[in-house]
């Protein structure tokens, strides 16, 4: 066997977008922005209110270059949960691994205002997360945790009015099993790159706007 198969990278550089809402106007930046990437992540909201054939034709347009591409759906893209992408993994309720590190994903949000397609309660998030967490055992800090969902109580959960809102169960985790990090969405006013412990937790902001975030870990 190839000696080289032996080796595991230490070093992983992730770009990360998230909600798109419709918007490819910004793919050729996001092109570059993944040159010399290893995966492209996508934090949820391909869409507003699209069904799958919608969402899939918006993963396309900014599935930029050679390279794996990971996601978790939003709550504003009308897919199960767990559907697949022509040229994507899912991740949500699913661990898989990449260049020695684990990738594993939450999609969806809690209630919004209003009422938004893919929407699920405090418990649902308990039980993707306590899988995940059993899976990964001692390697968690090896772990990128995908969730379209910030966590209570951080930078990447704070409405400008000062309103935390996050996910509890989330923040749980984080607290509890520190992975590398949190990569997450949802709230666009919440773009920020903070840590919680030794957790990296990360808000691109809303692509639709043009953010793109690069991470090396």
């Amino acid at each position: 066997m190839d000696a080289r198969s032996h080796v595991v990278r230490t070093l992983m550089k992730l770009t990360v977008i998230s909600d798109l809402h419709d918007n490819v106007s910004h793919a050729a930046a996001l092109r570059k922005a993944c040159v010399d990437a290893d995966a492209l992540i996508v934090c949820g909201d391909f869409t507003t209110f699209g069904d799958r054939e919608r969402i899939q034709t918006v993963a396309s347009a900014v599935a930029a270059g050679n390279i794996p591409r990971f996601f978790v759906i939003g709550n504003c893209d009308a897919m199960d949960a767990n559907a697949t992408l022509i040229g994507w993994e899912n991740l949500n309720g699913r661990i898989v691994t990449l260049d020695g590190w684990f990738l594993a994903g939450v999609g969806g949000s809690l209630p919004c205002p209003g009422h938004t397609p893919s929407e699920f309660q405090e418990a649902a998030f308990e039980r993707r997360l306590s899988e995940i967490r059993e899976t990964c055992g001692e390697r968690a800090d090896r772990l990128i945790l995908v969730s379209h969902q910030p966590p209570l109580d951080t930078d990447a959960d704070c409405l400008p009015s000062g309103l935390h809102v996050g996910c509890q169960t989330l923040r749980r985790f984080i607290d509890e099993v520190q992975p590398a990090c949190c990569l997450t969405g949802h709230i666009h006013e919440a773009a920020s790159r903070s840590k919680v412990g030794r957790t990296v937790l990360l808000n691109p902001g809303p692509f639709s706007k043009g953010n793109i975030a690069t991470l090396e870990l």
